[in-house]
């Protein structure tokens, strides 16, 4: 009888502390684009989500030692409370050439403030969910939830 009742202790333990992790989705204007990676920023008053996306395109390269140019575009993104996709509004366009130093110009209402680009760990946190290491970004006051992303390649909502 003990042993019955220490197990189901650590089944209601264990299923009181199941969280569930959902990658956010590309915006259907970045489907199919080349080289995406969408992260979360954090959480607007409404439970709603903020982020950045980016896609790289790169121009032919031939010969050796070629360092071909590419254009990193940023996206301002948003997600409702649940994680669907609702917008990406370009914000910079950067132009990359080895050696030479980065070009960036930014859309019109946009700056490096408001248009950061893909930066995964924006607190400088780490946690361990189902035994992978993700970068805390947020936690949502009104619902628990939880943004983390993982590495500098996807944002993923965490909802207890």
């Amino acid at each position: 009888m003990k042993s019955i009742l220490c197990a189901l202790a650590f089944l209601l333990a264990g299923a009181a502390s199941a969280q569930t992790l959902s990658q956010l989705p590309l915006p259907p204007a970045l489907i199919g684009a080349s080289r995406v990676a969408c992260v979360a920023d954090g959480f607007n008053a409404d439970s709603s989500i903020y982020g950045t996306c980016h896609t790289v395109q790169s121009g032919p390269c031939s010969g050796r030692g070629c360092q071909p140019v590419s254009y990193i575009t940023n996206y301002a993104t948003e997600w409702d409370a649940v994680g669907n996709p609702l917008s990406a509004t370009p914000c910079s366009v950067i132009r990359r050439h080895f050696p030479q130093a980065d070009q960036t110009i930014y859309m019109a209402g946009y700056n490096a403030i408001s248009c950061p680009g893909v930066v995964g760990n924006v607190t400088g946190t780490t946690v361990v969910i189902h035994g992978t290491t993700y970068y805390y970004v947020s936690t949502d006051p009104l619902t628990g939830n939880e943004l983390v992303n993982y590495v500098n390649a996807a944002g993923y909502l965490v909802t207890p």
